[in-house]
């Protein structure tokens, strides 16, 4: 039985170009042909909105993505975008579904922050709505945030994550992300060890990049520095810091504490005894823990001395088993 293609029911009769690939997050080898064969029956978002009809919205009848993509929206780029939007209108329309649930009202494909600045600014919002399945908006959402290039590492994988949690498949997720499953098992890789509350402490974390978050990923796969982390980014100095301070302050932050907790670490206890021969040509050392002894000979003796003593065990053992019995009858 062949399996069902996801992408079957999408219109591909406009596709005439493939969308780019974020820099940083290339595809390489036999992944590369993969995601390019899925791509290729995804829709292009600039093909999504040529030749549609573009009409004013009541940003009140507008309804979120079901898969969020964001950690934050109100940084500088936000503040740039709504300064141009008050000044010379929204130049590119947001594209929309109708909701499933209400006749009324749409769901945002892309364009939640024109979206949000529409309703800060009390205007209405200029839309595209068609008529899309949920794997059809999720890729068009990932793509149009691709080809913007303003998502960070983390809001990806976030989005990624969100994607399978949603029931997408991972060829959905590589083919909204233009990624390979090597870079896909990275992010997913961050974001189910980082706990979601860090992350969201952390925010996009714009300036952060794959191996950092790799990183910060390796520290907090130990419990101890995992639940230092917790505690650390809920205080209130951290929550005081600018947002583009925090993600470098947490991970110095691990990686001092780290040392410092290696430096105070006792070493294991242990007893240690030891004896020479009387003519010194055997040295012999002990080191006990509770369960394990080493024995060390040394010098021009000890070879020998080992091997008398490897075929004297068994009555050298009977020995101290007998002591041991006698000194249980006293």
């Amino acid at each position: 039985m062949s399996r069902e293609n996801p992408f079957a029911k999408l219109d591909l009769s406009s596709l005439n170009e493939k969308t780019p690939t974020k820099p940083g997050y290339g595809m390489t080898g036999a992944a590369k042909t993969v995601v390019r064969s899925i791509e290729d029956l995804a829709e292009n978002t600039k093909k999504l909105m040529e030749g549609e009809v573009i009409v004013d919205l009541d940003p009140r009848l507008l309804d979120a993505s079901f898969v969020a993509d964001r950690l934050s929206d109100d940084g500088e780029e936000f503040q740039e975008l709504k300064q141009a939007i008050k000044e010379s209108g929204q130049t590119t329309p947001i594209l929309v579904r109708p909701s499933s649930s209400d006749g009324q009202r749409y769901m945002v494909v892309f364009g939640h922050r024109r979206l949000k600045v529409a309703r800060e600014l009390g205007i209405p919002v200029k839309a595209v709505v068609k008529k899309l399945d949920d794997i059809t908006s999720a890729i068009a959402q990932g793509q149009e945030n691709s080809a913007r290039l303003n998502l960070s590492f983390i809001e990806r994988a976030y989005f990624a994550q969100n994607l399978l949690a949603s029931g997408m498949t991972k060829d959905v997720v590589r083919s909204s992300l233009a990624i390979d499953e090597a870079m896909l098992s990275k992010m997913l890789g961050v974001v189910e060890v980082v706990p979601a509350p860090i992350i969201k402490a952390l925010g996009a974390s714009k300036k952060i990049g794959r191996d950092k978050w790799l990183s910060l990923r390796q520290l907090l796969l130990a419990p101890a520095l995992l639940k230092v982390a917790t505690e650390h980014v809920g205080t209130a100095e951290f929550v005081g810091l600018a947002d583009d301070k925090r993600f470098d302050e947490l991970h110095d932050y691990l990686k001092r504490y780290k040392v410092k907790s290696a430096a105070k670490k006792p070493k294991a206890s242990a007893s240690g005894k030891d004896w020479t021969s009387r003519d010194s040509s055997l040295n012999f050392v002990m080191n006990a823990k509770s369960k394990k002894v080493a024995i060390e000979l040394s010098n021009v003796e000890a070879r020998p001395f080992s091997e008398w003593l490897s075929t004297h065990m068994d009555r050298l053992y009977d020995e101290y088993r007998g002591s041991k019995q006698e000194n249980n009858g006293d």
